[in-house]
């Protein structure tokens, strides 16, 4: 899908904040309100606003144990991998996981009560699953940035 200026400068301002009013993202990016509402109605129909979510500290709501985990699978075919992916989906813990290249097969971020959670769903995911060789677990003691927006 093709972008222009107008749509970029709607995207940016929308994940700053997306429950700015039509009216005041309207005047931002130099569009009349109804202008504005025809694109983000747009944008949303064809996927590229995927979802509007509220975005929450982790510690406040009792999950400030974050952590980083990489791990390698002993096979990697799709179907061999089907048991984790299915797992993973199903845990809230667990924020985001990326089938990746490289040295590791696969990068998970988590955020957890505490150390007992880690243990459990490390017991669970990983030292329970054949497929996992091996996993290192890196937890996280200072959040520099965690920017989820997209840059463009």
């Amino acid at each position: 899908m093709e972008l222009d200026q107008i749509d970029c400068r709607i995207l940016r301002q929308l994940q700053v904040d997306a429950d700015i009013s039509t009216p005041r993202l309207a005047d931002m990016v130099g569009l009349s309100p109804s202008a504005c509402l025809r694109r983000v109605t747009k944008l949303r129909r064809d996927g590229v606003i995927a979802r509007t979510v509220a975005i929450i500290d982790p510690a406040l709501v009792g999950r400030p144990l974050s952590a980083v985990i990489t791990l390698e699978f002993v096979r990697h075919g799709p179907q061999h991998r089907q048991n984790f992916i299915e797992k993973v989906r199903k845990l809230s813990a667990v924020r985001q996981c990326f089938m990746v290249t490289g040295e590791v097969s696969c990068v998970l971020t988590l955020y957890m009560r505490d150390m007992d959670e880690y243990l459990a769903l490390s017991d669970e995911l990983f030292n329970a699953d054949p497929n996992v060789a091996w996993f290192r677990t890196y937890i996280a003691v200072q959040t520099v940035k965690d920017d989820p927006g997209v840059a463009f």
